[in-house]
């Protein structure tokens, strides 16, 4: 008989990680919810989402340059202030760095 590991086979390797399922699932759930409101709010237009992980601001402006996007739309938390200067602004370093215009709401 032939020892798995003795054939370069484990069967650890061949399970997804806790993390990994977790993430498959969070993935499967927002592009649920992205094309649920798509078609609710916009059901005469072509509308494209895509889950991407990374730093949102940097994920955000090298995908919009690369994807051929012709608009980001993002929300904003509102702060102001100390708060603002202490957390930093996704939206704000969005709007600087992208190659696109950036609508911000609130």
């Amino acid at each position: 008989m032939i020892n798995p590991a003795e054939a370069g086979y484990s069967i650890e390797a061949s399970l997804p990680s806790a993390s990994e399922e977790w993430y498959e699932a969070q993935k499967d759930n927002a592009e649920s919810i992205f094309e649920d409101l798509s078609a609710e709010y916009f059901p005469d237009q072509d509308v494209e989402t895509t889950v991407e992980v990374g730093k949102p601001t940097r994920v955000i402006v090298e995908y919009a340059g690369e994807n051929g996007v012709d608009q980001i739309v993002m929300g904003s938390h509102g702060r102001s202030g100390v708060s603002r200067i202490l957390l930093g602004s996704v939206a704000e370093t969005v709007v600087r760095r992208s190659p696109v215009p950036v609508t911000v709401t609130r």
